[in-house]
C-alpha cells in the first residue's frame, strides 16, 4: 500500500467510521429521526387510502412476487411503498451503527443506541407482517404504531447525545461545567412527563382503532363509544400540558440550564398544534387530512418529549453531568468543539 492510499484510507475512517463524534455521526442522528418519522407518515398513508392490504400477504406483496403489481392499482403501490422505506430506515440504521463503531469503547450509550435501532428495524418489520397477517387488527395496528414511536424517540436521544458531544454551542447551553447537587425533582419531573405522554399517544391509538380510517373496509373495529374513548383520550394531554408549564415555572424559579425552557417551550408549540388539530377532528368526524396532521403532530410531540426528557435525566443527575462532561473534554481535546 502506497503512502497516498493509506492517507486516504485513513482520512475515509477518520471521517465515516470516527474516532469521536464528528458531524457524520451527527448528520446521522438527525437522519434516524426523520426516517422512522418518515415511516410514521407513510403508515398513515397507507391506513387513511385504504391500502393497508394492498400488498395482502407478507414478507412477499403477493403469493407470487415481490412487489407490487400494476393490477393491484394505487393501494398496491401506496402500500408496498410504505414497506420499501423500511429498507431506508435500515440502511440508515445499519450506517449508523458502523458510524460508531470505533467509539464503541469510549461511547458506550451511542454504540447502545445503534444497536437498538437496528435491532428495532426488524422487530417493526416482523410486527408490521404481523398486522398483515392479522388482517389489521386494531391493537396489533396500535402496537406498530408505538413501535415507530419508539424508534423516534430512540434516535431523538441518540441525536441528543451525539450534539453534546460534538457542539459548543449545547454544551453552553446546558451549563454542563456546572457542579449543582443531584436534582431529583429535575429528573423525576422529566420521568413523568415522558410517562404521562406515553399515556397519551397510546390512548390515541385506542381512539385511532375506534375511528373511521382502518386501512381496510373489512378490517376489524375496536367496540368503544368514540366519544368516550376520545375524552379518555383528552385526560392525560391535559395533565401532559400541565406538567410541561410547571415545568417551566421550575426552571425559571430553580435556574434551571436554559435549554430545558427551550425544549419545554417548543413542547407547548407542538401541544398546541395537536390540540387545535385534534379538537377540530373531533367535532368534524375525523376526515382523513386532519388524522394525518394529527400523525405529523405525534411525531413531533414523542421528539420533543424525549429530547426534554434525555435533558432533564442528565442534568438531574450529576453522575451522568460528569460523564457527559468528560466526553466533551476528549472532544475539546481532539478539535472537535
Amino acid at each position: 500500500m502506497t503512502t497516498t492510499s493509506a492517507i486516504r484510507r485513513g482520512s475515509f475512517l477518520d471521517r465515516f467510521i470516527p474516532l469521536n463524534v464528528n458531524g457524520w455521526v451527527r448528520t446521522l442522528g438527525i437522519a434516524s429521526i426523520l426516517v422512522n418519522f418518515l415511516l410514521v407518515l407513510t403508515g398513515g398513508l397507507v391506513r387513511l387510502t385504504g391500502s393497508g392490504l394492498g400488498c395482502p400477504t407478507w414478507p412477499r406483496c403477493t403469493s407470487d412476487t415481490w412487489t407490487n403489481v400494476p393490477a393491484m392499482g394505487i393501494h398496491g403501490f401506496i402500500e408496498f411503498g410504505n414497506r420499501t422505506l423500511t429498507g431506508a430506515v435500515g440502511i440508515i440504521a445499519l450506517l449508523t451503527f458502523i458510524s460508531v463503531w470505533r467509539l464503541r469503547g469510549r461511547y458506550t450509550d451511542l454504540f447502545g443506541i445503534a444497536f437498538v435501532l437496528g435491532l428495532g428495524v426488524i422487530v417493526q418489520a416482523v410486527v408490521g407482517g404481523l398486522s398483515v397477517w392479522l388482517r389489521l387488527n386494531p391493537w396489533m395496528v396500535g402496537v406498530h404504531f408505538m413501535l415507530s414511536g419508539f424508534m423516534v424517540a430512540l434516535a431523538a436521544i441518540f441525536y441528543a447525545r451525539v450534539r453534546r458531544y460534538s457542539m459548543r454551542k449545547v454544551i453552553e447551553s446546558e451549563r454542563l461545567s456546572d457542579r449543582p447537587e443531584a436534582d431529583n425533582v429535575q429528573r423525576f419531573l422529566g420521568i413523568v412527563i415522558a410517562a404521562v405522554t406515553i399515556v397519551a399517544v397510546y390512548m390515541g391509538t385506542l381512539v385511532t382503532g375506534t375511528g373511521p380510517h382502518s386501512g381496510d373496509t373489512d378490517s376489524a373495529r375496536h367496540a368503544f363509544d368514540p366519544q368516550v374513548v376520545t375524552r379518555l383520550h383528552s385526560i392525560p394531554v391535559w395533565v401532559l400540558l400541565v406538567l410541561v408549564m410547571a415545568t417551566l415555572v421550575l426552571a425559571k424559579r430553580k435556574n434551571w440550564a436554559p435549554a430545558v425552557s427551550r425544549n419545554a417551550w417548543i413542547i407547548v408549540l407542538v401541544m398546541l398544534f395537536q390540540g387545535a388539530i385534534g379538537y377540530t377532528q373531533y367535532f368534524t368526524g375525523s376526515p382523513g387530512f386532519l388524522v394525518w396532521f394529527h400523525l405529523i403532530g405525534a411525531g413531533l410531540l414523542i421528539w420533543s418529549v424525549t429530547a426534554l426528557l434525555e435533558r432533564m435525566v442528565v442534568l438531574g443527575t450529576p453522575a451522568l453531568r460528569d460523564l457527559a462532561e468528560s466526553r466533551v473534554e476528549i472532544a475539546e481535546a481532539n478539535g472537535i468543539v
